[in-house]
């Protein structure tokens, strides 16, 4: 190949619904010396006739040693593989010569249409011109004091579907008010480096990776890993593999937004994996993006499974894809953690241990103490037997409702003033966990504790 005679590649396909939730892969031979790989790729109908829903593909790649990266939202202008500036969602490493394979995932494809696809691509050995921009992504400390601390644990940027670059993303995240922000970008940690970089005194910039499938959504959050989420690619990859995968690198895997609308308003997006309810899982998302009937289901799923004697930490994400419109009240849930730091590590480590508590605003504190002196909050588990169960909120409204829930049930529901401490005085021989919720007089959620559990078997 010389730079008079670049190589070229192309495909064709075509799609019906029965090919929904399908790969569809496609190999080229890739010479060495090879500087740059542009694809193109074109569908038609992008909207199924008759439907204001729209047909969903995206493209990943693999190289000679595995995942390369994802193009999510697909663009006229192509995208470019090399090893200094990549496309968005596509790692930039020195292009490896032998077999690539590019694959067609059909998300969803809608009758009565039969959809085609173009898949070309192009291969140059030309000099690259191009300089990539140079980021610290180290982690690093944004604050050294312990105490509590707000933030977002998922959200998106041009790294997959996302409107904004990272620096916009991060100044609207700051102008919240949040002390700390996850990039959770869908099937790639491209974007990591730069988000990290946007750490500073006293703002938190953290990364992980929302591993989309075709049957529901997880977040891996703490590193930089990029994780195979792409069901049965491989023999063997089902979901309890692809879950086990997170585990043994030590991220923390949360099952997002697992009763969520899905199809055909969002491809993949409510959990229904049988065999992995929850599975592995160390957390699960119960409050996505505003307060929406769907998150209430969540919570009820959330509760089941915590009477089922899976010890799970409750954890909200705003799923944020651009600055949504002004003066629109909605009510979105913030991650409320009591951390030794604010970095990294002390935010997780705090997560994991269900050291948070979820709200739209008000401040509610949960603590147990046992009649021997033992004291735990949220999160921490106490031996069987009485305990005194205390709750100190503020910032509530007119008309709020306070909630004592033990093993999933109300226990007690009672009006509350804008701020105060409620104490209960409890026998939990039988019972298992307890939390509180603040709810508003329609009983949407304020927020909500992780609970204080009892007894043993909770690991």
């Amino acid at each position: 190949m010389t730079t008079d005679t670049v190589k070229q590649f192309h495909f064709t396909g075509s799609l019906t619904k029965d090919d929904s939730k399908t790969y569809h892969p496609h190999t080229f031979e890739v010479p060495a010396g090879t500087t740059n790989i542009h694809v193109d790729f074109a569908f038609t109908p992008f909207y199924a006739t008759g439907r204001i829903h729209r047909n969903q593909i995206d493209l990943s790649f693999n190289d000679p040693d595995g995942i390369r990266g994802v193009w999510n939202r697909v663009k006229a202008e192509g995208a470019d593989i090399n090893g200094i500036y990549s496309t968005p969602g596509i790692g930039s490493w020195p292009i490896q010569p032998g077999t690539w394979t590019v694959f067609v995932a059909a998300h969803r494809i809608l009758p009565p249409d039969t959809v085609t696809y173009e898949l070309a691509i192009s291969l140059s050995d030309e000099p690259l011109t191009i300089v990539a921009p140079q980021y610290d992504g180290s982690q690093r400390v944004a604050n050294a004091n312990h105490g509590w601390y707000r933030g977002d644990l998922h959200a998106h940027t041009i790294h997959s579907d996302g409107w904004w670059d990272i620096p916009e993303f991060t100044a609207y995240m700051r102008g919240q008010g949040l002390d700390f922000v996850t990039l959770s970008d869908h099937n790639t940690v491209t974007g990591l480096a730069q988000h990290r970089s946007q750490t500073e005194d006293g703002f938190l910039a953290m990364g992980g990776m929302e591993l989309s499938t075709f049957n529901g959504h997880m977040l891996a959050l703490g590193s930089s890993h990029l994780y195979e989420w792409r069901l049965n690619i491989t023999e063997g990859m089902d979901i309890n593999r692809i879950m086990k995968q997170v585990i043994d690198k030590g991220d923390m895997l949360i099952i997002a937004h697992p009763m969520s609308v899905d199809e055909p308003f969002c491809s993949g997006c409510m959990w229904q994996f049988e065999d992995a309810r929850p599975g592995v899982a160390l957390g699960v998302e119960i409050w996505n993006e505003f307060w929406h009937p769907f998150n209430e289901e969540g919570l009820k799923q959330y509760y089941l499974w915590l009477s089922l004697g899976n010890k799970l930490v409750a954890t909200s994400g705003t799923d944020i894809h651009h600055a949504p419109p002004p003066n629109i009240p909605r009510r979105m849930g913030y991650n409320v953690v009591y951390a030794e730091s604010l970095s990294e590590q002390a935010i997780l480590d705090a997560v994991r241990k269900g050291h948070l508590y979820v709200s739209g605003g008000p401040e509610l504190l949960l603590t147990a103490e046992m009649a021997s002196g033992e004291k735990a909050m949220c999160g921490d588990v106490l031996p069987a037997g009485a305990a005194t169960i205390s709750v100190k909120w503020s910032s509530a409204h007119e008309g709020d409702h306070l909630r004592l829930i033990v093993d999933g049930k109300v226990k007690e529901d009672r009006p509350v003033a804008p701020a105060g401490e409620q104490l209960w005085s409890l026998n939990l021989d039988e019972m298992s966990w307890c939390t509180v919720e603040l709810r508003d007089e329609q009983f949407d959620l304020w927020a909500v504790s992780n609970p204080v559990f009892f007894g043993e078997g909770w690991s």
